[in-house]
């Protein structure tokens, strides 16, 4: 199937599950209270993302004044994540939600990152460039 199809088919279908998720929630809550989570979720959403963007100037405004600016292991991908998951959560739809709220949880942002390695480690050893250098196979014995 191309892909064109493909993306139709799964939009569709996405499309289908929201309504179809609407409709059982304002069975079980009333519609009143469906629009009005709806509405929550995606003023949280808003916020949230409005939030990460503050902060993603003020990283880049120090990056421009020619400072450094030194990100942890894997916080691009986390800030990615947690963009993504306020984007879901802007988008009106439970499924979307879920799956937004999903993605800002820490743990779960956590396990898509490997974790560092110990710098206390006895088998490890941190060298810079300057302090090693390779030794061909033929020299090692």
């Amino acid at each position: 199937m191309p892909f064109a199809a493909t993306f139709l088919f799964g939009l569709g279908l996405w499309l289908f599950s929201e309504i179809f998720v609407f409709g059982l929630v304002s069975a079980a809550i009333g519609l009143g209270g469906a629009i009005l989570a709806t509405l929550l979720t995606s003023l949280l959403g808003a916020v949230l993302l409005r939030r990460l963007g503050r902060t993603a100037r003020q990283e880049l405004k120090a990056v421009l004044k020619g400072g450094v600016v030194r990100l942890a292991p894997g916080a691009l991908e986390s800030g990615v994540l947690a963009a993504l998951g306020g984007v879901l959560l802007v988008l009106p739809g439970f499924l979307s939600d879920c799956v937004g709220l999903a993605l800002l949880a820490p743990a779960l942002r956590r396990l898509s990152t490997p974790a560092p390695m110990p710098a206390d480690k006895p088998d490890v050893i941190d060298l810079s460039p300057q302090d090693w250098q390779r030794i061909e196979e033929r020299d090692r014995n």
